[in-house]
């Protein structure tokens, strides 16, 4: 997968704007599942001070596990597989 593949796709969601960075198709159940499970994994920064750095995730969705990247609110979709 190329970096010239992917694509920024802004999402509003439970009023926050989130960058999903992806070379995949994803339905918008997807991204707004990945995004609840995100944020129930505490992957985006709250607070005053909270730091932005990059962190990895794997989360399951609608019947799928995505290998994730965080960094602040932008989102990066490396890998979207089936569940085991």
């Amino acid at each position: 997968m190329e970096m010239d593949d992917f694509d920024v796709y802004p999402i509003s969601h439970n009023g926050r704007v989130y960058n999903i960075i992806t070379a995949m198709d994803l339905t918008f159940r997807e991204v707004r599942g990945m995004i609840d499970e995100l944020s129930g994994m505490g992957a985006f920064p709250t607070g005053p001070g909270a730091h932005e750095d990059g962190d990895l995730f794997t989360c399951a969705v609608e019947g799928f596990v995505f290998e994730v990247d965080v960094q602040g609110f932008d989102v990066v979709v490396y890998r979207r597989g089936a569940r085991r």
